[in-house]
Formats: C-alpha cells, sequence, structure tokens
C-alpha cells in the first residue's frame, strides 16, 4: 500500500521530467539557427561544427538532414580569415555587420550581404570564390555604383572597403590566371593585396628646385629590369596579430585596420620571415629605388597628384595623405585617402615605412636594379607620417632610423611567381 503511494506521487513528476526533456530535445531540432547571439565562425570548407561565442555547437549533418528551409545566419565581430559555405543551400544568406573586417572564402550558391557602410568606416573585405564556376557568389549591396555584383569563377575575388560613404572596390580580380599570366592585383588569406609594378626607368630623388628639398636627394636614373609586386596599403595592425599573435601598436585604439606601428627593422624582418614561413607567398622588403618608383606612379612631382606648395599644408597632400595639418595627432585607417595611379595608398603621410636598404648617399649616373649600400648604421624610412608636415611626405624624402618608433611600420613587396 505504502509502495503503491509513493508511485502515484512520483510518477507525475516522472512523466513532467520526461515532457521537458522532450521539449528540449525537440527544440534542438527544430528551433531556427540564431547567430546574433554571438559572433560565428565556419571553421573549414569541410568542418562538421559551426561555433559561436556563447559556446552554441550545430552539427552541419544534423542541419543537411533536418532541416526544411534555408536559414540566414549573422555574421558578428570576426576578423581574419572566414569560410562561409552554402551548406546545400541551409545557410543560404550571411548577413555581415561592421564589425566584421578580414577575409571571406565562399562556396556554394550563397549571398553575402553588406553592412551600412556609414556604420563600417575602414572596414575591409576580401571575398574570395573558392569553388568551381557552377555556383555564384552574391554580393549584395552597392559597390562603386554596381549594384549586387556577382563571382562567378574559381578564384575570382574583390576587395572592398568602406569610406564612411559608400563601398569601393580596393583590387578586383575576374578569373582564374594560367601560369603564364601576371595577374594585376594578387590577394593573401590574410588580405594584403599587392598591386603588379611594371618594370621601367625613371629619375629617383628630387629637383634642386623642389620646394623643401634636402640636400641628401640629388637625382640619377634607375631602371628595373622586372616587376614587381607592391603591397597596396601598409602592413595593418590585423594582418601584423595574424601572423605575429601580438600587437606592438601604440594606438591600438585606432582599430585592426590601422597601420602596425612601433616597430623596429628588426621586428619586422622577423615578422617577414615568419610569414613567408606560412606559405602564403615569398615577402620582402621593397628597396628604396622600388618604394620612390611605386610612390610617383608615374609623376614626376612632389606628389603622386601633383606640386607641392607649401612646406607646411598642402592640398594636393590634402587628398592623398594623413599628416600634422589633418591627422588630428593620430595615423588612420589605411586606405582612407586617395590612391596614386598605380592603387596604392597612403604612400604620402600616415606613417613611414622600413626599406631594404642601409641609409647612404645616392650614387651617380644611371643604376639598373639598385640595392643600396652593402653595409651601414641606420636603415631607409620613407613616406612621412601622421605628425610630420607636408614637406616630409614628398616622394623624395628620406628619413632612416633602427629601433623602435611610434610612427614606422612597414609595408610588403612579393615576389613575382606566388
Amino acid at each position: 500500500m505504502r509502495k503503491h503511494f509513493i508511485r502515484s506521487i512520483i510518477k507525475p513528476f516522472y512523466y513532467l521530467i520526461l515532457i521537458v526533456l522532450f521539449e528540449f530535445i525537440f527544440s534542438l531540432f527544430l528551433s531556427p539557427c540564431n547567430a546574433t547571439m554571438g559572433s560565428i565562425t565556419v571553421e573549414r570548407i569541410n568542418s562538421e561544427q559551426i561555433s559561436s561565442s556563447d559556446h552554441i555547437s550545430i552539427s552541419r549533418t544534423r542541419l543537411n538532414s533536418l532541416a526544411s528551409q534555408a536559414r540566414n545566419v549573422t555574421i558578428n565581430d570576426v576578423s581574419g580569415t572566414l569560410m562561409v559555405t552554402g551548406f546545400s543551400n541551409i545557410f543560404s544568406s550571411t548577413t555581415l555587420n561592421s564589425s566584421h573586417n578580414g577575409v571571406i572564402l565562399a562556396s556554394g550558391n550563397i549571398t553575402l550581404t553588406l553592412p551600412n557602410p556609414s556604420s563600417s568606416l575602414g572596414i575591409r573585405y576580401t571575398i574570395k570564390k573558392i569553388d568551381s564556376s557552377s555556383n555564384i557568389v552574391t554580393i549584395s549591396g552597392i559597390v562603386d555604383d554596381e549594384s549586387n555584383p556577382q563571382l562567378s569563377e574559381q578564384y575570382s575575388y574583390i576587395t572592398i572597403i568602406s569610406n564612411g560613404n559608400a563601398w569601393y572596390k580596393v583590387a578586383e580580380y575576374v578569373a582564374a590566371a594560367t601560369n603564364s599570366e601576371k595577374q594585376t592585383y594578387i590577394t593573401n588569406s590574410l588580405g594584403m593585396t599587392f598591386r603588379l609594378i611594371p618594370a621601367g626607368t625613371f629619375v629617383i630623388g628630387s629637383p634642386t628646385d623642389e620646394l623643401g628639398r634636402n640636400s641628401n636627394e640629388a637625382q640619377y636614373t634607375v631602371t628595373f629590369t622586372d616587376s614587381f609586386y607592391m603591397q597596396t596599403t601598409e602592413v595593418t595592425q590585423g594582418q601584423w596579430e595574424m601572423v605575429m599573435n601580438d600587437n606592438p601598436s601604440s594606438f591600438t585604439d585606432c582599430g585592426h585596420n590601422c597601420p602596425v606601428e612601433t616597430i623596429s627593422w628588426q621586428d619586422s624582418e622577423i615578422f617577414i620571415t615568419t610569414l613567408n614561413a606560412m606559405g602564403e607567398g615569398s615577402y620582402t622588403f621593397p628597396t628604396e629605388a622600388q618604394w620612390e618608383y611605386a610612390a610617383r606612379a608615374g609623376s614626376n612631382k612632389a606628389f603622386a597628384n601633383g606640386d607641392i606648395s607649401s612646406t607646411i599644408t598642402d592640398s594636393n597632400l590634402d587628398a592623398m595623405g594623413w599628416y600634422n595639418s589633418n591627422s588630428n595627432a593620430t595615423p588612420h585607417a589605411v586606405a582612407q585617402k586617395q590612391a596614386n595611379a598605380w592603387g596604392l595608398y597612403d604612400m604620402h603621410g600616415n606613417i613611414w615605412e622600413w626599406c631594404h636598404d642601409w641609409y647612404g648617399a645616392y650614387p651617380t649616373g644611371s643604376v639598373v636594379d639598385p640595392v643600396g649600400p652593402s653595409s651601414g648604421s641606420y636603415w631607409v624610412m620613407r613616406g612621412g607620417g601622421w605628425n610630420y608636415d607636408a614637406q616630409n611626405c614628398r616622394s623624395a624624402e628620406r628619413n632612416s632610423g633602427s629601433g623602435f618608433n611610434g610612427n614606422v611600420g612597414l609595408r610588403l613587396l612579393r615576389t613575382l611567381n606566388p
């Protein structure tokens, strides 16, 4: 009798527990995938898991077998390289937000929706299609006045950046190149974009009547027998972190898309060695002559877009670079100013950039493929900086140093055959 009484009391709780457990399990299968709760990363193309920062794990196999309709995903607060796949059309649309900044490798028929550019100042995406041409990657939004651009060829990509008003193309590659072709732009999985700089001849240094000229800028003729790839921007803090797992910059509040700074030449050399070991291509410092040739982009004036009118403040420099008169005493996110004719940003101002060469006097006459002195005490820095006047940001301006400096970063050169 007593046992029966106990069973009569426990039995309702037993069924209640079963019902709650069943509803919990059922909800795991039927509830929609809510990605706004945390940042979602699709870890690898063949990954079985999608992990978010609130520790939710969803089995790809379960989604494939049980989902009855396409689900949309919002990607929040992700930097670095991100894989996004169609997963048999379960994730057919992916919405990016203004915190994402990096490389997106996409496969399947998928739509990537861009955030509002007004909330995305300085945000930069490289979107690369990594599967066959039978699938289409659609970028939902307006880029350079083009509505909903598409990637249809394997390995085609587009690199875009927001200036706070609109999305603009930094680089674009439409179809896979053959081994004999030289791509105009190359972008690696760290989001570093490189522009092919054609071989040619130019006059390095400055004419004697250039305003702000220094005595170490005597002109001589340089010939490059081979083309080379120059990075379109400075190495960013985000790119440095992906390689070195630290950020030495003094201006970390500036953000991941700002140039890395407060680095010595030796720090930069370690960074390049580490990057080369990652199999992302072969990189080095540009020589001083390569740097000035790329900065001028065919111009023989003080700046790539014209001459200098004042040693302190200059309207041509205002359009192309951050310097003492417009920087508000801080470096800025890369690629916010006008590019030169070869698509390179921030060659005037923002931060100084290390070069390959020891600092020394220029040679005379004509030189083919110069690499600078064989030894020295200091390395060359080029480009000027956010806290320097207009005369210090000219194409011909030379500086030198060796140790840590809060306004020095770097820009990479990549070999022709990655």
